[in-house]
């Protein structure tokens, strides 16, 4: 484990460790594919040039999805390691690789995590108020 001050440690420790560290993962990741992306795309030939379409598009989806999934195993604002809801809350970023690609599946689910997470927000200090 690193300390603040302390760049010695491994990637994950760095990103937070654990499912923070996956969900920075998951909104950084698409970006970096996109660089290489969009380098790759004068590269490949013709015939390759659906695929390596598809390639952006499948790595943006599987990024929404793994939000998704540790959204739905912590649901509750409380409860989430310290940082992950910035994490989440920050994937509305996704529209910018899922644009390059017309993906508009990707366009349009990039705000379902951040929703969700200022929704669950929203609904805990109105729970938390109510039982005051």
């Amino acid at each position: 484990m690193t300390t603040p001050g302390n760049a010695s440690g491994s990637l994950l420790d760095r990103l937070g460790g654990g499912v923070v560290a996956l969900a920075r993962l998951c909104v950084m990741v698409p970006f970096v594919y996109l660089v290489v992306y969009v380098g790759g795309a004068f590269l490949v030939p013709k015939s390759f040039g659906s695929a390596w379409v598809w390639l952006q598009r499948g790595v943006v989806s599987a990024a929404l999805v793994t939000l998704l999934v540790i959204f739905i195993q912590h649901p509750r604002a409380s409860r989430r390691p310290a940082a992950l809801t910035h994490a989440m809350g920050i994937s509305f970023t996704l529209v910018l690789p899922a644009i390059v690609t017309s993906y508009w599946v990707g366009v349009f689910g990039a705000f379902i995590t951040p929703l969700l997470v200022a929704g669950s927000a929203i609904w805990e200090r109105a729970r938390c108020v109510q039982h005051r």
